[in-house]
């Protein structure tokens, strides 16, 4: 059974510094079916590379309502670079 790829693309420039959407883009989110029939989103790189993929949906609609929370919410995400085993802060 062949996969079937649909990209998922933003409608309007997400957080500051974002690209115009006609601009090419360094990543994208692809939302996929697998051979099972199952659907799953991943980001991919510019280059191809695949940098995050989902766990399985049981539909497209789920896939891309999940795919693109993640977009939409990135931007506010906090980061923390710790290394591996580290504990995060304790909140005072």
């Amino acid at each position: 059974m062949a996969t079937a790829t649909k990209k998922i693309r933003a409608a309007k420039p997400v957080g500051r510094g974002a690209r115009e959407p006609d601009q090419p883009t360094s990543l994208e989110f692809l939302v996929q079916q697998d051979n099972a029939g199952g659907y799953h989103w991943e980001i991919v790189a510019g280059d191809g590379a695949s940098l995050a993929k989902s766990v399985g949906f049981a539909s497209h609609d789920d896939a891309e309502r999940a795919a693109r929370w993640v977009h939409d919410e990135a931007g506010r995400a906090r980061f923390e670079a710790r290394r591996s085993g580290e504990q995060p802060p304790v909140a005072a």
